[in-house]
């Protein structure tokens, strides 16, 4: 689940993959916060794109299962 600002975004859980795809989450991994641009998402930068950028990140909680 991730909540930004008590606002609940997206849900994913291992039963809603195909069938035989990879759960990621069956291993130790990283969170990587960036200020990327560019990409498929919200494609090149233009003249519109603001720089310098910044990323304030108040504090992060990860949980983790105890099942």
């Amino acid at each position: 689940t991730w909540i930004v600002d008590d606002t609940r975004y997206y849900v994913v859980h291992a039963s809603d993959l195909p069938s035989g795809a990879d759960w990621v989450f069956d291993h130790p991994f990283f969170v990587i916060f960036n200020v990327a641009v560019g990409g498929t998402f919200v494609g090149p930068p233009n003249a519109g794109t603001v720089f310098p950028q910044t990323m304030l990140v108040d504090w992060v909680r990860v949980y983790r299962s105890r099942s």
